[in-house]
């Protein structure tokens, strides 16, 4: 009885905190949302409501285009088709082999299509609370450092709420925040939840709802992000999606986005 018990304390030593045998680490829980089925490609139309402090909404329409590359890297292209003044706005992600990722925006009004840096990637997408990062769906999990604090049952699934920090200065800076707490469904390698800080301050939340499996695969139906500094929120829908349809590869190039063919 001695030894079993010296082998659980032994093992107690070695786990990361908050973990039992047998439960991914923190690290594993963001590889594993970054890797989630999402098929071979996808097509997402959505609808975005833009609400300000006083209630009034602003309304736009889009799509979402993301292809596998690899086991873990994929391309996509985020598209607004409404309104005409914004219509064929598009942002180009690509994730590289090593090194900062590709992101290209392509502005109509302009005729322009500008390469973001990887300093802006906590900038706000084309007037939406919604970051260059947060529209990119996967999770760059090898830029953060990740503590699980707590696990949980909630709403039948098991639950991790993590302390999550960009890995540098610089990339805290380019990101626009100190840490977040998040927020994970450990079955799904879903995130339900984000919330921001910097400092002790709360700045931006977001959070996702209605998961529904379609075509085979879990997909977040509804996507929130606030801002509480400005009191201004996003809401972000899916009206359709469509999976493993064959995008073709030549919709995932920066020549492409001028050519304003996405519909």
């Amino acid at each position: 009885m001695r030894v079993i018990t010296l082998i659980g304390v032994l093992l107690g030593l070695f786990l990361p905190f908050g973990t039992q045998a047998g439960e991914p680490g923190a690290t594993d829980i963001l590889k594993n949302v970054h890797l989630r089925d999402r098929g071979k490609d996808l097509i997402w139309d959505i609808s975005l409501d833009l609400i300000d402090h006083r209630g009034n909404t602003r309304k736009r329409t889009g799509k979402i285009l993301r292809r596998k590359l690899d086991s873990e890297r994929s391309e996509q292209v985020t598209v607004f088709l409404s309104p005409a003044n914004i219509r064929h706005t598009a942002l180009l992600q690509v994730e590289a082999k090593g090194g900062d990722d590709y992101m290209w925006l392509y502005v109509p009004a302009l005729k322009v299509t500008k390469r973001i840096p990887p300093a802006d990637r906590g900038d706000k997408f084309v007037g939406t609370d919604f970051t260059m990062e947060d529209v990119n769906l996967g999770f760059e999990y090898k830029d953060y450092i990740a503590k699980v604090l707590e696990r949980k049952q909630a709403g039948g699934h098991p639950v991790a709420i993590m302390r999550i920090e960009p890995k540098t200065d610089t990339l805290k800076r380019a990101l626009g925040f100190d840490h977040s707490i998040t927020t994970v469904r450990v079955d799904q390698s879903i995130i339900t939840e984000q919330r921001f800080y910097k400092g002790s301050q709360e700045i931006r939340r977001n959070d996702a709802s209605d998961v529904r499996k379609i075509d085979g695969i879990l997909t977040t139906m509804v996507l929130r992000s606030q801002d509480l500094v400005n009191n201004h929120r996003t809401i972000l829908r899916v009206k359709k999606a469509t999976y493993n349809s064959g995008v073709p590869a030549s919709h995932f190039r920066k020549q492409t986005l001028a050519r304003e063919i996405y519909r």
